[in-house]
């Protein structure tokens, strides 16, 4: 693509047009992964420190985002997750500041698992929820993986079969498939960002994401090019396409894949949906509720894009926290140690749930109060259906609901 210094109105338009694209994609593809990483997250048995919590604590990092905790709570090269979280805040920034916030509750933006049309990229890798196995971290390296090709990898383990051809010859439906990597899609936008001064504007500072807000010094708030790009570049160098920087996500993957299998995991199926439960109400009414809490975050987040009052962002950005740490975690892990059929253990299936309310943006509030009352009417519903000590359990999730209701909505 040709730049200039004195672009025509013309040229400006199919400029924006082409970066609001892109960036759109970019907060897809955050959002495509973050599951991806979960689920495979939860599938790890815990095991008191040993290697399956730590393999666990690599890939997860915190998921605290208070400010005055990041940097406390964890070093910053084991905070795969952590980091999408902030990637996906930034590529939302980024959007924002030149266009309209995302919209992140809706069935085109959540991404789908396991279908034939779910893989990402020109060289289709399968989108799919899985155990954390040498395989899924396989898939895990080619989605991470940088726009050069990489060396050839050593191969420790019988299972790591790890060769030039068998990685890299060859990711969700319609996305980025023209390109080959995550690398690669960013070294274009990234060649835009540098040469998009004389092309844009840039507004909504008091919508987007602070410092003080959300990942403390991390965080980038986009007021012109100089800004926008080092948001850009904070993305690249965490996560999409670094080699041997060692807070990158392909790094941190490639360690885990090139040393040994040190955890175990549950069995857990792959790509589980919510109609695979409808024999067993107690796991069928957990599936719904984790769906339920999913998309409650999804819309929380979305929500704090489009909302200037203080005090509106103050609960929204603690009720991504509370979301995240007390309620979603718990229930997966609660899920993942249930047997279900065949061998199997139950797991989330992040999907998409449905409001009366709709995927209209203008609708979001009634959408939201929708979401946290179905939680919990999910999770009450459970609680009856439960055991002795799941209750218990049931019961401390539903406590932390109770503690973060819609923003207007609260008792």
């Amino acid at each position: 693509m040709e730049y200039s210094l004195t672009p025509s109105e013309v040229e400006k338009r199919q400029f924006k047009d082409e970066i609001v694209l892109m960036l759109r994609d970019a907060v897809r593809v955050e959002l495509s992964t973050i599951p991806l990483y979960l689920y495979s997250i939860f599938s790890i048995r815990n095991d008191n420190g040993a290697g399956g919590s730590m393999t666990r604590k690599k890939i997860l990092g915190s998921l605290s985002f208070k400010p005055h905790l990041i940097k406390l709570l964890i070093p910053r090269r084991v905070v795969v997750v952590h980091q999408e979280m902030l990637h996906l805040a930034l590529a939302g920034n980024l959007l924002t500041s030149i266009d309209s916030g995302p919209q992140l509750y809706s069935t085109a933006s959540v991404p789908t698992y396991g279908g034939p049309d779910d893989f990402m990229l020109h060289s289709k890798i399968p989108l799919k929820l899985q155990l954390c196995d040498k395989s899924m971290l396989k898939s895990f390296l080619q989605i991470e993986a940088p726009y050069e090709k990489p060396q050839i990898l050593s191969d420790t383990e019988e299972q790591a079969d790890i060769t030039s051809s068998s990685i890299w010859e060859t990711l969700w439906y319609g996305i980025l498939t023209q390109f080959n990597s995550i690398g690669e899609f960013y070294t274009k936008l990234e060649s835009m960002i540098i040469n998009c001064e004389p092309y844009l504007e840039f507004k909504n500072r008091e919508i987007q994401y602070s410092p003080t807000e959300f990942f403390s010094d991390m965080m980038v708030q986009i007021v012109d090019q100089k800004s926008a790009y080092k948001a850009l570049k904070l993305i690249i160098d965490q996560g999409e396409g670094s080699v041997g920087v060692e807070e990158a996500h392909y790094q941190m993957f490639l360690d885990l894949y090139q040393g040994p299998t040190t955890w175990q995991c549950w069995p857990v199926p792959a790509s589980p949906t919510t109609k695979m439960y409808a024999d067993d109400p107690f796991l069928h009414e957990l599936a719904l509720a984790s769906n339920a809490v999913y998309c409650y975050l999804l819309i929380t987040i979305q929500k704090t894009w489009r909302a200037a009052d203080l005090v509106v962002r103050r609960a929204l950005i603690a009720m991504i926290h509370s979301i995240m740490l007390d309620v979603l975690s718990p229930l997966a892990d609660l899920m993942v140690e249930k047997p279900f059929k065949d061998g199997q253990h139950a797991a989330p299936p992040f999907e998409f749930y449905r409001t009366k309310a709709g995927e209209d943006p203008e609708k979001v509030d009634d959408a939201g109060v929708e979401l946290h009352q179905k939680l919990k009417g999910h999770l009450d519903a459970a609680a009856e259906l439960a055991n002795r000590d799941d209750k218990e359990t049931l019961q401390l999730i539903r406590s932390a609901v109770d503690r973060i209701p819609w923003p207007g909505n609260e008792v």
